[in-house]
């Protein structure tokens, strides 16, 4: 996708308290925490799903290593050096779109039952100290380190801006092409915040996905640039499928109407997927796009019914944490790399090298920059009563 892709990655914690279940219909994973609520100990984890953000971001390092168009990062084509890889690699794009659809699931269960400032609070720790750190490191390398054909410098002012996270919609260039997705994952909290102001109830939720999907429909024909770019008519349905797939893991079955919120965000996907396909420039073909997101589809319902609550492996939360930076580094550093060493070491030790490389830097972000910053970000940002409350305790 054009040098694009974009993790907003979050813990993804089971709301912890179950409510009274019918008789005879007990269900041991259906578990949740009243709204508002504080619930007790650390919730349990939807493990699958840290496994499934780690799937989807190599599967798009893979896509900007071997797939992407423009400038390749290999001397030779990617496509001779790695033939059925390439050919493989070319679909991996489409974690974009498992990216968003798993966000809207979890920005929706991280949401329920929160205040708004809680609700942003999180999202801000979540994003931006990782972000920061990616910013700095990406403009770094693209100053200091090895130069790559076609490449536009970064200045200064370009990297301050880009720290913003709003440098898109001010006219700025990103410092890292991958990190686009990023304001679209803005947006869409922009959006959910109407829910979270208003209280989150399966009314509300449900009640926004109908008008979020019938806004995206009228946007581009309104004429009115704020609105498309507000209701994002490529991406809506991949979020609304999200937020759908979490009210029936709420509800622990699947309700009448969240089938028809679940049809249409996929007759809309459907309806989408050309243009999003034409947009990127890629040549596959559209039914194995279509066939690809329907098994996403099918793989987040059986998360939404619980029946992948089994997969517990224990490598699946350290999966989970290093997704996001992984995505935020990859590109930026790892295309340097690979063209300026691959044809010293070689083409298969290059790319095995430079993947694992990736995740070892995304393990050092999490340790180094995320564990420390994010508390004392957390303590910054705490209203001023709940901090004298923490200094009396």
């Amino acid at each position: 996708m054009s040098d694009r892709f974009a993790v907003a990655g979050d813990r993804v914690p089971v709301p912890a308290q179950a409510p009274q279940a019918a008789p005879g219909r007990v269900r041991p994973w259906k578990v949740f925490r009243k709204a508002g609520g504080t619930g007790s100990g650390r919730a349990p984890r939807i493990a699958v799903l840290d496994g499934l953000r780690l799937l989807a971001a190599l599967a798009v390092v893979l896509f900007h290593y071997l797939a992407g168009y423009g400038t390749i990062p290999w001397q030779r084509t990617a496509g001779e050096l790695f033939p059925a890889l390439h050919r493989i690699a070319q679909f991996g794009w489409l974690g974009v779109a498992f990216f968003f659809m798993i966000s809207g699931f979890v920005i929706c269960m991280s949401g329920w039952g929160k205040s708004l400032q809680h609700f942003w609070q999180g999202r801000i720790l979540r994003l931006f100290p990782l972000y920061w750190a990616a910013v700095v490191l990406s403009s770094a390398a693209a100053r200091l380190g090895p130069h790559v054909p076609g490449e536009p410098r970064v200045t200064i002012g370009q990297m301050l801006t880009n720290l913003t996270m709003l440098n898109e919609p001010l006219g700025v260039h990103h410092v890292d092409n991958v990190y686009w997705t990023l304001w679209v994952e803005l947006r869409f909290y922009l959006l959910f915040s109407l829910v979270v102001l208003l209280g989150s109830s399966y009314r509300r939720v449900a009640t926004f996905c109908w008008i979020w999907a019938l806004g995206s429909v009228m946007a581009p024909a309104s004429g009115i640039p704020l609105l498309d770019q507000l209701l994002m008519p490529r991406w809506a349905p991949f979020f609304i499928a999200g937020i759908a797939f979490y009210l029936v893991r709420r509800s622990g079955r699947l309700e009448g109407e969240t089938v028809g919120i679940l049809a249409l965000s996929w007759l809309l996907m459907q309806h989408r997927l050309p243009e999003i396909m034409a947009g990127e420039g890629h040549g596959i073909d559209w039914k194995v796009c279509l066939t690809a997101i329907t098994v996403m589809y099918a793989v987040m319902g059986l998360i939404a019914l619980g029946k992948l609550d089994w997969i517990q492996w224990r490598w699946l939360p350290v999966a989970g944490v290093i997704s996001y930076p992984l995505y935020l580094v990859h590109q930026s550093l790892g295309v340097r790399v690979i063209w300026r060493w691959n044809e010293q070491w070689g083409a298969w030790p290059t790319l095995l090298g430079v993947i694992a490389g990736m995740v070892v830097i995304a393990w050092l972000m999490h340790r180094l920059v995320e564990r420390p910053l994010t508390p004392l970000l957390r303590r910054a940002m705490a209203p001023r009563a709940e901090r004298s409350q923490k200094l009396a305790a």
